[in-house]
């Protein structure tokens, strides 16, 4: 159940909230509760006061899944611009300010545009019962319909039959990224409850995208597509990209009944699963143009990709640790993958490159598996470091971490913040790779030891 919780949004109020430095997200955490609560009611209400702003957004691209969403979005909207079109997007959650998760054409929303917005949404939701993830989704909504773009993307919340992001009803392409375990408390405990809540999103008349799925997972989307009649495009079955790493280039088969394949270069984003992703960008982004891919375009889109916190390699500021340091000798990681899946692929990454040795900085919040994640790391990890993550959500502790690492055999210390953790490593260890991950949460922290 949600707590009612009145939006009593005055400007003397906010002006009393910016002189005591609370963020607009803050604001927004303490007058709507940060509640998961499933459901299109509150959303399609509100919506409707407001004269259904979602209903005028044009070209909306809606993506679903488990992993990689927000990949997906960085690599469309590349090539989007890269074409020279305009495009707005809304993606969850943040790795350091809320205005992160609403983008308009290239730039952040504005806190002035921001608190305009939420003036708005939450006098014309006058105290009703709102979610903080509801609301965010009607101000992207509000902020896309009075600045529009060529395209939209959004990228589903949780789920996505009941996600607030589902409200809208003609998407010009749904796409459902890989499904796994994960959120099993609201979205169900095996693959297939979680890929019916998936698929959700696909709509009658819209075709449906599909990256690379377990037989569980494939079985529920051709069911589900099935039965509205919709276009499908399998990974492996009606398109394809693979690697060609000794000649550094990808090559794409956007028909692979015609087998006619493209090559481009390798995408600015780290990883194997990197290029799926971009092979489910690449076949999305030839439906919505409806014409062959312009090669220098589409090597111009790989190369400007950015989606930072996705195995982001980083560089630290080097005036916040000590002088003995040698940091040629080092490298160092960001990734803010949280579940079983999304460990696997790091691991395997990792375990493919050279032989240099790997050390892991690890927070993760309490609603997550750690065991689970960590099992991946057991046989290429020299040392773990623990650390509790500042957040608001609830989180483990550094030491509860240490006792289930320690469980698990890994050579496992404890540190108070990340930067301890990395200096404890730094000082002690020998010149390797350290790789610090476990949550997005953990971004923050990290931002503030980075170059500038």
């Amino acid at each position: 159940m949600l707590r009612q919780t009145k939006f009593n949004y005055t400007k003397e109020k906010f002006s009393k909230i910016k002189n005591l430095e609370i963020t607009l997200e803050k604001k927004l955490q303490q007058l709507h509760p940060k509640k998961i609560d499933l459901s299109l009611e509150r959303i399609n209400k509100l919506l409707y006061k407001l004269g259904n702003p979602q209903k005028k957004i044009k070209n909306i691209i809606h993506i679903a899944g488990t992993n990689g969403k927000g990949s997906v979005l960085a690599f469309l909207k590349s090539f989007i611009q890269a074409y020279g079109f305009t495009v707005n997007t809304y993606t969850s959650p943040h790795l350091i300010n809320f205005n992160e998760r609403i983008n308009l054409n290239g730039q952040n929303i504005s806190d002035k545009f921001l608190e305009l917005l939420l003036d708005i949404c939450s006098k014309k939701n006058n105290g009703k019962l709102i979610t903080f993830f509801e609301m965010t989704t009607v101000t992207a909504f509000l902020a896309f319909n009075k600045k529009p773009a060529d395209f939209t993307i959004l990228e589903t919340g949780l789920g996505g039959r009941l996600d607030a992001t589902n409200i809208i009803k003609k998407p010009i392409v749904t796409i459902i990224n890989e499904i796994s375990i994960d959120h099993t408390n609201f979205l169900g405990s095996n693959i297939k409850q979680i890929a019916k809540e998936k698929a959700g999103i696909i709509k009658k008349n819209s075709p449906v995208v599909i990256g690379k799925q377990k037989k569980e997972a494939l079985k529920i989307i051709k069911e589900v597509a099935s039965n509205l009649k919709v276009k499908t495009f399998f990974y492996k079955k009606d398109w394809f990209i693979k690697e060609n790493k000794k000649k550094n280039h990808i090559i794409f088969f956007n028909n692979l009944k015609n087998n006619k394949k493209e090559k481009y270069p390798q995408p600015n984003l780290v990883g194997e699963h990197q290029i799926i992703n971009a092979g489910i960008a690449l076949k999305t982004f030839n439906l919505i143009i409806k014409k062959k891919l312009k090669k220098e375009f589409i090597k111009k889109g790989l190369k400007n990709v950015q989606w930072p916190g996705r195995l982001q390699k980083i560089c630290l500021n080097k005036k916040k640790f000590s002088e003995k340091i040698n940091f040629k000798k080092w490298e160092f990681w960001f990734d803010g993958g949280h579940n079983k899946s999304a460990s696997q692929v790091l691991a395997k990454t990792f375990k493919n490159w050279d032989k240099k040795k790997l050390y892991l900085i690890f927070g993760m919040l309490n609603s997550k598996n750690p065991k689970n994640f960590l099992n991946y790391f057991k046989e290429i990890t020299t040392k773990l470091i623990t650390v509790a993550i500042k957040s608001d959500s609830p989180y483990y502790t550094n030491k509860k971490l240490y006792e289930i690492a320690k469980l698990n055999e890994f050579n496992v210390e404890t540190a108070e913040t990340i930067g301890h953790a990395l200096n404890k490593i730094l000082l002690n260890e020998s010149p390797g790779r350290i790789l610090i991950c476990g949550s997005f949460y953990m971004y923050k922290e990290v931002s503030k030891l980075l170059k500038k």
